[in-house]
């Protein structure tokens, strides 16, 4: 399973057709590291990560995972078994189909007294790209006595075969660390049934304020300010430089508390405190410059955060199902 974008696997298929020739002896290998810290125990984590079959929930160019011809059929769904082999799709198909073959070489659980560890090794890797691909994950308990979650960490080494590899390591970092931090966390949620309903509710609105605040930055970069213009500001380009500030802060948020949610516990509500904050702020802004208008914006804010809020004391009081 590697960590990369889909834009990146393009460029990289591309400059494969065009050469063929390894360039091995060229390059020295590159290893990467990630770290991330999960609400989830360390067994969940594992079970989830040593399954093949959700690997594409969180790589955003990852395909699907097949078994390998050679091999009898695997369940993808459970946890690989050492010797155990995936092929992974990747890339963009049909149009551009790549796909790596891993072995897994390691496979142990976590207990209450050791951490776990997964090793995939596939030595052909992606032929003119990259091979003796390595992907090893650590998985640990933050705190063996309280239950307090898992630290995961996650260590990459292949052997570039072009030289766009080694071009690509930066976007390969940015995109482990996505694929750990962000889309990890919120894939973890979203299989686990005994989910608190807190929880749930944190996770959907960190994704509602998300999708929001990029709503916003169309509105402002190509929508004519309808959202501002709607609650009685002039649009953006005709604000002062403190109101036009305060607009893009607006914009920022939403992402900020997305990412902020799926961390879950308080972390999650200090970004849904944000976004309510500057929302509050800035109707406060609109009013005190311009007036309250039919629709009082001030008003409106606040009644939409009131109903946030006690939807989340709901959320808190009631029992996971």
């Amino acid at each position: 399973m590697k960590m990369r974008s889909t834009v990146t696997l393009t460029i990289v298929a591309l400059a494969t057709t065009a050469s063929p020739l390894s360039l091995s002896s060229a390059y020295s290998p590159i290893s990467l590291s990630t770290k991330s810290k999960l609400s989830e125990t360390p067994p969940i984590v594992y079970q989830f990560l040593a399954s093949p079959a959700n690997w594409p929930k969180i790589v955003a160019s990852s395909s699907s995972v097949e078994s390998p011809d050679n091999t009898k059929n695997v369940d993808l769904s459970r946890p690989l078994r050492q010797g155990q082999s995936v092929n992974e799709i990747f890339g963009l198909p049909p149009l551009f189909p790549l796909s790596v073959t891993w072995q897994c070489v390691k496979s142990v659980p976590p207990t209450n007294t050791k951490k776990g560890r997964l090793e995939f090794y596939s030595v052909d890797g992606v032929p003119g790209i990259a091979t003796r691909c390595k992907m090893n994950f650590d998985i640990d308990a933050v705190n063996r006595n309280n239950n307090e979650g898992s630290n995961l960490s996650l260590e990459m080494e292949y052997e570039p075969q072009s030289p766009l590899a080694v071009l690509a390591t930066p976007i390969l970092t940015v995109d482990n660390a996505l694929a750990l931090k962000v889309l990890l966390p919120s894939a973890l949620l979203e299989s686990s049934d005994t989910t608190a309903p807190l929880e749930k509710f944190r996770s959907l609105m960190g994704s509602l304020y998300g999708v929001a605040g990029l709503a916003h930055a169309y509105d402002l970069l190509f929508g004519g300010s309808q959202l501002l213009v709607a609650a009685g500001a002039p649009p953006f380009e005709s604000l002062p430089l403190q109101g036009q500030a305060l607009a893009i802060l607006w914009c920022l948020v939403g992402p900020l508390s997305f990412i902020k949610s799926r961390f879950g516990g308080n972390i999650a509500d200090l970004g849904l405190i944000l976004y309510g904050g500057v929302e509050i702020g800035g109707a406060f802004a609109i009013r005190s410059g311009y007036g309250a208008g039919e629709l009082d914006p001030f008003v409106n804010a606040i009644v939409v955060q009131g109903i946030v809020g006690l939807a989340w004391l709901y959320s808190s009081t009631k029992k996971t199902e």
